[in-house]
């Protein structure tokens, strides 16, 4: 049987913890992939860049911390598959 190329990609890790039982995480969910979207737009993203985006001060001061820490490790696994990408072809050609 074949593998499709998507068999090979690793889940988000916001999907994996905003997507629950209880659903205790699908506000930070939601938060962290606005932030994951305006850091890749502008290179980074601050509570204040929330506020256009329909999130409330009160919703940034409770949910921001662990909202940013989400979205800082889907930064970190997207940047590394871009590297291992990259530089697949790299290794390959010093052999």
């Amino acid at each position: 049987m074949k593998s499709s190329p998507q068999a090979n990609l690793v889940p988000h890790v916001i999907d994996l913890i905003g997507v629950s039982f209880d659903k205790k995480f699908a506000q930070h969910q939601r938060m962290a992939c606005a932030i994951v979207n305006a850091s890749l737009k502008k290179g980074n993203c601050e509570p204040q860049d929330l506020l256009p985006l329909g999130f409330t001060r009160e919703e940034t001061a409770e949910l921001w911390h662990m909202a940013n820490a989400m979205a800082n490790v889907e930064l970190r696994l997207m940047k590394s598959a871009s590297w291992q990408r990259d530089n697949r072809g790299n290794a390959h050609a010093a052999i």
